[in-house]
């Protein structure tokens, strides 16, 4: 069974640019890791000043997604990225889940 990581962002309307220039340079990452299948940006206006934006990424294994997880801790300090201290200086909240996915 395939692990999905489902991380679901709102986003202020003035932070969407900046937001998104980091978020593909951590999927530029994370691609490059072992186990890594697909992932998708997804956008949603969701009223005035504000976007949803929700990412996926999906792994072979729980293992290889528990391997990725600790890699990209140092993989994203070696490029310099907090993510947490981005993420608060943009001002975007996020609500992270991990999935199992099968086919139905």
């Amino acid at each position: 069974m395939q692990t999905v990581l489902i991380d679901k962002f709102k986003v202020p309307e003035e932070s969407r640019t900046a937001f998104l220039e980091t978020s593909r340079k951590i999927q530029s990452v994370l691609k490059t890791l072992p186990g890594f299948i697909e992932g998708f940006v997804y956008e949603r206006r969701e009223g005035a000043g504000r976007r949803d934006i929700m990412t996926t990424a999906v792994w072979e294994t729980e293992d290889a997604y528990s391997n990725a997880k600790k890699a990209m801790a140092v993989r994203l300090q070696e490029h310099g990225l907090n993510p947490q201290e981005i993420m608060r200086r943009l001002n975007v909240q996020v609500e992270r889940g991990v999935y199992d996915r099968s086919p139905y």
